[in-house]
């Protein structure tokens, strides 16, 4: 990274740096960073509350709604991951899902409360902010990891908890000082790579629109049919291309073969005879 003067067209680089060489802490300066300004991550997000006390005794370093009402942990560790913040945000999303919109708006207005400022109406200040029906606040949470590195075990974790459309990111702050000490941060969104995640998004609709064609036609839901109707559909099933019409068939031919009534283990036995 380059510091440039404009007057005398010169650039500087600027010297990388660790928040710890700067005596910098998570909770009293990283955090505070965020909380203030939030859109360090990258997005428009309302800060809803600061270092909450769950009945486990953790507490998440910042919690969040995005546009969407989704609610979102966010999660902040200084020079170094370490190799338990991701579990350590899904824990919290799972206590957080619970919360209702009653729950999350007294949390909220704890927070003002916390930090001095008097607001009547939490209410109207978050339903002035998020922009869906309001009715569908918590229904998702969403989960952003904060570090200046991050352990290899992590974003490998991360990765495959995005495969299973877990929202989950991980942002860089990279610090820097140029020659009067003055602190520079870059952040930088690593997971999921920039550029991609509408193409991963239309993957994944891709992949089950694949799964759902490979479901099977056949349905064990009970119909109301006439005797006509009966008939013409078992036709259709028993001559339809499947490799299950063989079973059904022999499944079939099981239960006509006796004029009585067949257990489970006897029904497996006879087609593990039948072939």
């Amino acid at each position: 990274m380059y510091k440039v003067d404009l007057k005398s067209k010169s650039a500087k680089k600027l010297k990388p740096i660790r928040f710890k060489d700067l005596e910098l802490k998570e909770k009293f300066d990283i955090e505070v960073w965020v909380r203030k300004n939030p859109e360090i991550l990258g997005e428009n997000l309302l800060i809803i509350s600061e270092q909450t006390l769950l009945p486990s005794g953790r507490q998440p370093d910042l919690l969040a709604l995005d546009k969407s009402g989704n609610l979102v942990i966010i999660e902040l560790k200084k020079d170094d991951s370490g190799k338990e913040i991701y579990w350590q945000a899904i824990t919290y999303a799972a206590n957080f899902s619970e919360f209702s919109y009653s729950d999350i708006i007294d949390m909220y207005e704890k927070y003002l409360e916390n930090l001095g400022i008097a607001d009547p109406n939490p209410k109207d200040k978050i339903e002035e902010f998020v922009e869906e029906d309001i009715e569908k606040i918590n229904q998702k949470q969403r989960l952003i990891l904060v570090s200046k590195e991050f352990h290899p075990d992590v974003l490998r974790a991360v990765l495959w908890l995005r495969d299973f459309e877990i929202d989950i990111k991980c942002i860089r702050l990279t610090p820097y000082i140029d020659e009067n000490n003055q602190l520079f941060i870059i952040p930088e969104v690593i997971i999921p790579t920039p550029g991609v995640e509408e193409y991963i998004k239309k993957k994944i609709s891709k992949q089950k629109t694949i799964k759902k064609s490979y479901q099977s036609p056949f349905s064990l839901e009970k119909g109301d049919f006439t005797d006509e109707e009966l008939k013409k559909r078992l036709k259709e099933t028993l001559t339809r291309e499947s490799d299950l019409t063989p079973r059904l068939i022999t499944f079939i031919k099981i239960l006509l073969s006796d004029n009585r009534a067949f257990d489970r283990e006897e029904i497996k036995q006879r087609l593990y005879d039948m072939g």
